[in-house]
């Protein structure tokens, strides 16, 4: 049996190998697709990570929801606690580095929100199957914020990221939707 150790090596190795012009072109797809969709065209409140690395490129999309009037709500980690927050963001420099290389909420310059008005979550993963399951990072983050929303939980991912069968716990969340460069996957 695969375990999510063999494919976070595996997508992990995958994503490392990508071309910046695929991790471009790929995003831009990404993003086009989900800008388009009724979901992102209802909500009013969006949370989104800040994508590093190898991720599907999230600048792009809080730009455009600025730019539609749309709030913006970032997440800011609590690895003591192991909990996550969302603060929202009018501007990239209420940025500060956080551990792991991680950009989150200036404190002092964002606001908490109360995670039931968040409308949409694109939730981040390193990889994904076609049944909404997720494999995350490993800090078990967002399946504990998940359940305190009722929002619509998309996922965008390479095609690399999108696997036969991800291996789940009962706490695991689910996905409610997979944007791939084609589209949605779910």
């Amino acid at each position: 049996m695969v375990t999510k150790r063999d494919i976070r090596d595996e997508v992990s190795g995958k994503l490392e190998s990508m071309s910046d012009e695929e991790w471009r072109g790929w995003s831009k797809e990404i993003a086009k697709h989900l800008i388009s969709s009724s979901l992102w065209k209802r909500a009013e409140v969006l949370a989104l990570t800040i994508s590093r690395g190898k991720e599907v490129d999230t600048y792009f999309l809080i730009e455009t929801a600025w730019k539609q009037g749309k709030k913006v709500v970032v997440p800011r980690t609590n690895f003591k606690n192991r909990e996550m927050a969302f603060y929202e963001l009018t501007s990239f420099d209420q940025l500060e580095d956080g551990p792991y290389n991680l950009k989150e909420p200036n404190l002092r310059r964002c606001s908490a929100i109360d995670p039931k008005k968040i409308e949409l979550v694109i939730v981040p993963g390193l990889a994904f199957d076609k049944n909404g399951s997720r494999l995350g990072f490993g800090g078990g983050f967002y399946d504990r914020f998940l359940p305190q929303t009722k929002a619509q939980r998309i996922a965008l991912a390479f095609p690399c990221q999108i696997v036969p069968l991800v291996p789940t716990e009962p706490h695991d969340c689910l996905i409610d939707h997979i944007i791939n460069p084609d589209g949605f996957l779910s």
